[in-house]
């Protein structure tokens, strides 16, 4: 799992969203949509789990907005980088993954409903 280490302002914290650019990163591999990361931020050294919300990509750049988790502990952090010994073991970090699809399913459907609810 990806760990991206930056300052959240506290305009960031109040929203849960943020927006990155790849060339400002040190990532082994570009993200993907959907795709689970940390972010630490050094100046209060917490760590929060994220979800690659968006993916844009333009002639020079490739961009991302996170919507940013829960926090997690430092210790959680290390545990989520570590490549998972068991494929059939779920892991904490597993299970907070999937409670984060669920709540992004829950409002996109929520969203879906009041449109229809609205014509």
């Amino acid at each position: 799992m990806e760990q991206i280490v930056v300052a959240l302002s506290p305009f960031t914290r109040a929203c849960r969203s943020l927006a990155l650019r790849h060339g400002d990163l040190d990532l082994a591999h570009g993200l993907d949509q959907g795709e689970h990361v940390l972010v630490h931020d050094p100046i209060a050294d917490e760590h929060f789990s994220a979800i690659v919300a968006d993916v844009s990509f333009e002639l020079t750049e490739t961009s991302y907005r996170l919507e940013i988790g829960g926090r997690i502990t430092a210790q959680e952090a290390i545990d989520w980088s570590a490549p998972a010994l068991e494929e059939d073991h779920l892991t904490t970090g597993d299970l907070v993954a999937l409670l984060s699809e669920l709540r992004r399913s829950e409002r996109d459907i929520s969203t879906a409903l009041a449109d229809l609810r609205a014509r």
